[in-house]
């Protein structure tokens, strides 16, 4: 796992200590060769949530507008190279090693009251409901296209709260059963 981290870190902190926009734009294409070479599909590797695109492309364009183009490509490009970086630990690395990564990581906090495994647990839990809280989503789209009500988000969003509310009620009975609830 440390030669994915120092990696992390010899693509960000450069970005983030030297703010020179040609820099960040050739730490982005470095960052951006190894997702390519993994066989993910490209809107996964490289690809940008619209949201994001949108929230970036504000951004650029506001420092463009307040006469600082370089800030814009800087602050753009780092966003990209640090979501570069950690999509390439996230994609080349087990679930159970990053988890027991946070877990260690966590571990200097015990001092202050926290606990590094509920923490890891809950992060494992948390990566786990993703796909389901997503396949209800897309199968509560399907149902709603197929009522005729496919623009109006309320009945699209009600239904995925209400089953996502509900999994989380099973998953908190089952670690409960387990005694993972008890303190």
């Amino acid at each position: 796992m440390g030669p994915k981290y120092l990696w992390f870190a010899l693509l960000l902190l450069p970005a983030l200590i030297v703010r020179d926009p040609a820099l960040v734009v050739a730490l982005v294409v470095v960052a951006a060769i190894p997702l390519l070479r993994l066989g993910v599909p490209v809107r996964l590797s490289i690809g940008v949530p619209w949201t994001l695109a949108v929230l970036l492309v504000v951004l650029a364009g506001y420092h463009g507008f307040t006469g600082s183009l370089a800030t814009g490509i800087t602050v753009v490009g780092t966003t990209l190279v640090a979501l570069y970086a950690s999509r390439l630990i996230l994609f080349t690395t087990p679930l159970p090693t990053l988890v027991d990564a946070l877990v260690s990581a966590a571990r200097p906090f015990t001092r202050l009251g926290a606990r590094p495994e509920r923490f890891g647990l809950a992060v494992a839990i948390l990566i786990r409901s993703v796909p389901y809280v997503a396949g209800a989503f897309g199968d509560v789209r399907a149902a709603s296209r197929a009522r005729g009500l496919d623009r109006n988000l309320t009945t699209a969003l009600t239904p995925v709260v209400v089953s996502a509310v509900a999994y989380a009620r099973r998953t908190g009975d089952a670690l409960t059963a387990r005694g993972l609830g008890d303190d």
